[in-house]
């Protein structure tokens, strides 16, 4: 891990102007989190959901020193035809190309391999290709990310790669409600071991192989509590078809709340995290947050943070890898609160202090160049 010193000049951090782009914060409190703690540390931040054609004129008008991006669908990939992706993907690395002439930093924090609709791939993957060797540097939260971006767009050398760890969620949901009161509220058996599935619902999640695995549990105190808003109106057809067939079976569909997050979080015994294709897991920042025990496959950036002693981690090429990993969840109901316990004081060390700390190494590395 690249990790610079701090010795940065008050000064030079209170001209140093930083365009966020593009700004989403309705799902997920990442970015304002990250925006807080930079601003405590003198970065200005330029929070922008710009289109395409007025990236550059954005950069101008905020006097940006650095662009960070975040998310690249948002520039040429959202819900327009091929023909229209690439015009805007051409555009858009143009304007980078312009930005680089004009000495303004780019930044990339690759969150994703592709868009999760798997909107236009062939596009999505070019313009990973090119935004990788157009900016000059990119954050990813793991190693076994760094290793995935390399091979995936090509990377023969990783210097101008940074890992910096998801930070986590630790006081940023409201964490006072009871397990007893929240089952309360979803109508839930107390005594029950419950298995919470989080989030937005996609296939490559793997919810409905998590159905699959916990139907031949078998077991009438065991209960899978499914929350979220589904891609598409065929998957929320097929968890409702789901829950209704099977009393142990609750979906609530739709967008969580911020307020409500922490009902579902302390419902539950633990979180499943069944993934089939992932870099990195917001999820499990989340669910080790709220001190709970997670299942999931032993890769990747999952397998990275997560060990033995907080997770249940199974094969993913084994087809009975996550039934093997419910089936041992039921024998040791006894010890998930100590394992989540474990996993909190893991996730307490990954602050948003600390990670603005290493984002403003990364841009004080590229401002000295």
């Amino acid at each position: 891990m690249k990790i610079m010193n701090l010795a940065t000049n008050h000064d030079r951090m209170t001209s140093l102007r930083v365009v966020f782009a593009p700004w989403y914060t309705q799902e997920n409190p990442y970015q304002t989190q990250l925006t807080e703690n930079l601003i405590a540390l003198g970065v200005n931040i330029e929070p922008t959901s710009c289109s395409t054609l007025n990236l550059l004129s954005t950069i101008k008008q905020k006097k940006a020193n650095i662009l960070h991006i975040h998310w690249l669908d948002h520039f040429f990939l959202r819900k327009v035809s091929f023909l229209k992706s690439l015009l805007k993907l051409t555009l858009f690395t143009i304007q980078l190309l312009i930005l680089r002439l004009t000495n303004v930093k780019v930044i990339w924090t690759v969150h994703n391999l592709k868009n999760h609709r798997n909107q236009h791939l062939i596009l999505d993957r070019l313009g990973s290709i090119l935004v990788s060797r157009i900016a000059h540097g990119l954050i990813v939260h793991s190693e076994s990310a760094k290793h995935e971006v390399m091979k995936t767009f090509y990377l023969r050398k990783d210097n101008n790669i940074f890992i910096i760890p998801h930070g986590n969620y630790i006081d940023i949901y409201e964490n006072s409600i009871s397990q007893l009161e929240a089952r309360k509220q979803l109508n839930i058996p107390h005594s029950s071991l419950v298995l919470l599935f989080f989030g937005l619902i996609h296939p490559y999640k793997g919810v409905l192989k998590l159905i699959q695995a916990f139907k031949q549990l078998k077991y009438d105190d065991v209960f899978l509590l499914i929350a979220g808003k589904p891609c598409d109106e065929v998957m929320a057809a097929q968890l409702s078809k789901e829950a209704e067939d099977n009393k142990n079976i609750k979906f609530i569909p739709g967008f969580v709340e911020n307020k409500e997050v922490q009902v579902y979080m302390n419902a539950c015994d633990l979180v499943a995290l069944p993934y089939r294709e992932f870099l990195t897991s917001g999820a499990l920042i989340l669910a080790m947050s709220f001190g709970k025990v997670c299942i999931a496959p032993d890769k990747g950036y999952i397998g990275e943070v997560l060990n033995d002693q907080g997770g249940f981690l199974y094969d993913p090429d084994s087809e009975e890898g996550l039934l093997k990993a419910l089936s041992s969840v039921v024998d040791k109901r006894s010890v998930l609160s100590n394992m989540g316990n474990y996993n909190y004081k893991l996730a307490s060390q990954w602050n948003w202090n600390y990670v603005a700390k290493l984002t403003l190494n990364v841009y004080e590395h590229y401002l000295n160049y």
